[in-house]
């Protein structure tokens, strides 16, 4: 009894805490489902698919129908939700979803029969932590969210258990996210060793510490390197970029296309909110020390991922290798806009928008139907030639008109060239980033530049399947998988058509991004 009493009362969520994180529910419900199915006997794939999809689509209605209200701090500083949270986990539902139909299209005849129940509980879980990582500025929560969406990537990664290549990457995969965790944790028990709180936000965080102890000290800046090390290796930045391709191409298509855009997202969502709270700990101070010098590093660190990105790309032959160097490229480009939070306020705020973050939900936005559709491709022609080289694209607008065409459209998008989003994304971010004038114009001359670097190996492909010959049969890819590409390069040209609409979505869920005072952290606190 008097243990009890020591421990106190246990905390019980109300209803109210719990609205705005349904959708996590849903997916937690859809991992019980999966698992309580071939506990029953039903080992099924398409089963255990079909579940994970229902719980998918049922979780993104909820988000859809309910918008994330009630917004503010839930579990007692744990969680979150904000309309950039909400955002993204729209973004990140419907691209699983897509995944989820592409495994049906392409990974599903040469799965085991009976590996369906444990693939979609990892697809799942790792999906679960990427929403999470987007609604936390808790030091613990940053932790386990990560945690929860990078160790069941590792298995996925390497989930082709009878390719030698899966267990491979899978092995690359564990030993540098290993390394890239310890890092990004060390770093975190020094914030929390020097400021004796797990909030970063708050009447009491580590922010509002810092703003009343008039700056950073040497312990802060040395902290925050190690958390930009761990969400680094999540965002394939240089120099923690290696894994990546090889990754890439032992994994199953569907889990490569998985990695490039939800694990580069979520982490940049999370480095959204760091670099936010951080700013506004220093009052956002045009020419602070500090704040210049992190906003110089990251930007030096998105031009050169780019620039390696694009040049490595040149030698590949593998198209999944051709896409990872392609992703380590766009996630340079999206760095480069991350290096604006720590500007001057009155340069990347107006009317209340912040712009940087604009910039990259929209930019997330069009790569996910970029890379879903890419992707999707790659693995349909995989499936119907048996292998992943480009020469296996020769041909193809013969062999298969529909996919050549929609691939194309990707290609083009993936470049940054009209009519498809992509361009309209890339300009958007350029524009944003040379607003602020002075150096900044040095990034934005450096992301021209790779653009024309990329134009050499994506016409590549475009090259392969209209101007080679080939004297293979036909392809009959498999129809909804050939469906899905289309609605990718659709929605592509829909969002560079309807530009207007789309960047008015976004600036609505870019409004409150930026961390509230002590003051609006604590009166927001749900019941």
């Amino acid at each position: 009894m008097g243990m009890l009493l020591a421990i106190g009362s246990p905390f019980i969520p109300s209803i109210t805490q719990l609205q705005p994180f349904v959708a996590e529910l849903w997916l937690i419900a859809g991992v019980v489902a999966v698992l309580l199915a071939a506990m029953s006997g039903s080992r099924s794939n398409a089963v255990s698919g079909a579940v994970a999809l229902i719980s998918v689509l049922m979780a993104l209605a909820w988000l859809l129908l309910s918008g994330g209200d009630p917004m503010g701090v839930s579990f007692r500083g744990m969680l979150l939700s904000d309309p950039m949270a909400v955002y993204w986990k729209v973004i990140l539902l419907l691209f699983t979803a897509g995944i989820i139909v592409m495994w049906f299209t392409t990974t599903r005849a040469t799965m085991h029969e009976g590996d369906g129940p444990e693939y979609f509980t990892l697809l799942l879980t790792a999906t679960l932590g990427m929403c999470l990582m987007s609604s936390t500025s808790n030091l613990l929560m940053l932790v386990i969210a990560v945690e929860m969406a990078s160790l069941p990537s590792y298995v996925l990664a390497g989930f082709r258990k009878t390719h030698r290549m899966g267990a491979e990457a899978s092995l690359k995969y564990v030993l540098f996210g290993a390394a890239s965790s310890a890092i990004m944790i060390y770093g975190l028990s020094m914030l929390y060793g020097a400021y004796g709180t797990l909030q970063l936000d708050g009447p009491e965080g580590i922010a509002a510490q810092i703003s009343r102890a008039g700056g950073p000290t040497p312990v802060l800046m040395l902290a925050f390197a190690g958390i930009v090390a761990g969400l680094g290796f999540k965002l394939s930045i240089v120099p923690l970029h290696f894994w990546c391709p090889d990754v890439f191409e032992g994994a199953s298509v569907e889990i490569s296309a998985f990695l490039s855009v939800a694990s580069k997202g979520a982490a940049l969502m999370l480095l959204v909110r760091v670099l936010m709270i951080l700013a506004e700990s220093m009052r956002f101070i045009d020419g602070t020390i500090s704040l210049t010098a992190i906003s110089a590093i990251l930007g030096t660190i998105g031009v050169i991922t780019a620039t390696i990105g694009n040049t490595a790309a040149f030698g590949q032959t593998n198209i999944k290798r051709l896409l990872a160097w392609s992703s380590i490229a766009h996630a340079g480009y999206m760095v480069c806009a991350l290096s604006l939070l720590v500007a001057n306020r009155s340069n990347i705020v107006s009317d209340g928008v912040n712009l940087p973050v604009q910039a990259i939900l929209i930019y997330l936005s069009v790569y996910l139907f970029m890379n879903l559709g890419a992707f999707l491709v790659a693995g349909l022609v995989a499936r119907e030639t048996g292998g992943e080289e480009l020469y296996d694209f020769a041909g193809l607008g013969r062999r298969a008109p529909v996919l050549a065409l929609t691939m194309a459209a990707f290609m083009f998008s993936l470049i940054g060239l009209p009519p498809f989003a992509g361009f309209v994304a890339k300009l958007n971010l350029m524009w944003v980033i040379a607003e602020n004038g002075s150096w900044w114009w040095i990034i934005v001359a450096f992301i021209g530049l790779n653009t024309i670097f990329s134009l050499y190996y994506y016409v590549r492909v475009l090259r392969a399947m209209y101007l080679e010959t080939s004297d293979k049969p036909a392809l009959r890819p498999n129809p909804a998988g050939v469906g899905l590409s289309l609605a990718c390069a659709v929605m592509l040209l829909a969002m560079f058509i309807g530009f207007s609409p789309f960047t008015r979505l976004a600036a609505s869920a870019s409004q409150m991004t930026q961390s509230p005072s002590p003051a609006a952290a604590a009166t927001a606190s749900l019941p």
